[in-house]
Formats: C-alpha cells, sequence, structure tokens
C-alpha cells in the first residue's frame, strides 16, 4: 500500500471489511439469501466455484436463497479472514478461508474447502463488495485422482461411482453398529 492510501485508511476501515464475511457466514447458516448478499453492491460481479457468474445484489440473493433451500439446506460455514490488503483508500482486497460442514455431520469437509478472492470499494455509501472470486481449495492428490477419473469412459466413470458409493455405504453401516 502507498503512503497516501496508509494515510487515508483506518483500523475502522479494515474492521468493516473484516466484518463481511461474518455478516455474510451468519446469514448462510441462517439460510438467508438476503443477507447473505446484503454487503453487495447492487453491480456486484459473483463467480461462484463452478464458475457461474452472477451479476447484481439481487441476483446474488435469489441464487443464494434457491441453493439455501434446497442443495444447501443444512450446510454450515466456518471461515477465517487470510489478509486484508489495501491497494488504495478506495479499494481493496480479502482473502478468506471457509469451510463447510455438511447437514448432520459435525466436522468440515475438506473437498468443500474454498479460498474467496473479495474485492471491495468505498464509495458514497460506504465499503461494499464489488466482486467475489470463489475457487475450491484443492490439493495436487486430488487433482490428480480427478484428472484420472476424467481419463476414463462414461462405463468406467459410473464403475468407480458404484464402488465409491458402495464403500460409503459399507462405512456407514459399521459406524452405526
Amino acid at each position: 500500500m502507498n503512503s497516501q492510501a496508509a494515510q487515508t485508511t483506518t483500523n475502522a476501515d479494515e474492521s468493516v471489511i473484516r466484518a463481511f464475511h461474518r455478516q455474510m457466514i451468519d446469514a448462510w447458516n441462517r439460510g438467508s439469501g438476503e443477507g447473505f448478499a446484503a454487503p453487495f453492491s447492487e453491480t456486484a460481479d459473483f463467480i461462484t466455484f463452478e464458475g457461474t457468474h452472477l451479476k447484481g445484489q439481487k441476483e446474488i440473493a435469489a441464487f443464494h436463497q434457491q441453493a439455501f433451500d434446497t442443495v444447501l439446506k443444512g450446510t454450515r460455514l466456518e471461515a477465517e479472514v487470510n489478509f486484508v490488503r489495501f491497494v488504495n483508500s478506495q479499494l481493496a482486497l480479502m482473502l478468506l478461508v471457509i469451510r463447510v460442514i455438511l447437514p448432520g455431520q459435525t466436522e468440515t469437509s475438506p473437498s468443500r474447502d474454498s479460498l474467496p478472492l473479495y474485492v471491495v470499494t468505498k464509495g458514497d455509501e460506504g465499503w461494499q463488495i464489488e466482486g467475489l472470486l470463489n475457487t475450491r481449495k484443492l490439493t495436487l492428490e486430488r487433482q490428480f485422482f480427478l484428472d484420472d477419473f476424467d481419463s476414463l469412459s462414461a462405463e468406467a466413470q459410473r464403475q468407480v461411482t458404484d464402488l465409491v458409493s458402495g464403500l460409503k455405504q459399507r462405512h456407514q453401516a459399521a459406524q452405526s453398529n
């Protein structure tokens, strides 16, 4: 950060930016798409972990509400801020580490860990999220497995999927006993 930005940004600015993640996680854990999208500007860009591009606060809220009501129902998040870096007095980047707890579980699911990068701007209405790029945290070992899986024929992929499903069922049955 240059000296001018250092002089014009404050600990309060950083606190406001860091609070966005807590607000969003609390809204996620309540299943509120509107609350989740509240820190975003009306024109924000949000790129989800699988590449969907959401444009604007309303679209971000609607997308997340639908997910909270269906595929994400009952999930909970844990997160921590990795860093906040001021580019200048009106632009900051924030990187988080997010962990997901699936419904009925008490521990996070490492395959769902993500590293969202926030672009935060300060305007007339104060600090707002202008952009978010969400990406999954992926080990090289897991990537190599996915590469191998993708190289298989559709039939072989189905067999691997069936094998994993069977192993999961046996594991769950063994834990129940």
